[in-house]
């Protein structure tokens, strides 16, 4: 594939999502949001596999996943699904902050940086917003899957010098 194929695919993949965002804003248009969902997944993940040189090892990880995915479902009472979305998009953030992690620990394997050279600027700041927002995303969601759970209080937690430590947690990002 060319570099300008692979580009327009994910292209295409991304506005499907998108589209499947749309779509899935109401219960009239939600099959067509799910099909815009599956086609534009199935782009990406097509298209990722025709760029790697390590097809059988991302098969065994999606059959590895997807077996685990599906026994955790089945399992799962429809009144529990909730909490169950929210563990799963933990995990999410969290595969976000590795591969950043993993990206920034060696640039030349993501193919973002050459033998002894160093990082170039744009892709570090790149790396630390996927950083960044897999980890909120990931804190967010574990928040989110013990209140679902109710094993965290619904209820704001508020302490005193709060706002100090956001903004000391802000400026250290």
């Amino acid at each position: 594939m060319s570099a300008n194929s692979v580009y327009l695919a994910y292209l295409v993949a991304a506005v499907l999502f998108i589209l499947t965002l749309k779509g899935l804003s109401s219960p009239m248009t939600s099959r067509r949001g799910n099909m815009f969902g599956m086609i534009g997944m199935a782009i990406a993940v097509l298209t990722t596999l025709s760029l790697t040189h390590n097809v059988g090892l991302i098969v065994l990880a999606i059959l590895v996943g997807g077996t685990v995915g599906s026994v955790v479902a089945r399992r799962v009472e429809m009144t529990q699904m909730p909490e169950m979305v929210a563990a799963m998009h933990s995990l999410v953030g969290l595969a976000a902050v590795l591969v950043a992690m993993a990206a920034f620990n060696n640039p030349v394997a993501y193919g973002i940086a050459l033998p002894g050279e160093m990082l170039h600027s744009s892709n570090r700041i790149e790396l630390f917003i996927g950083t960044f927002v897999g980890a909120i995303t990931f804190t967010g969601s574990i928040i989110a899957f013990l209140k679902l759970s109710a094993r965290l209080s619904g209820k704001p937690l508020r302490f005193a010098g709060q706002h100090w430590l956001n903004l000391g947690l802000g400026i250290s990002m």
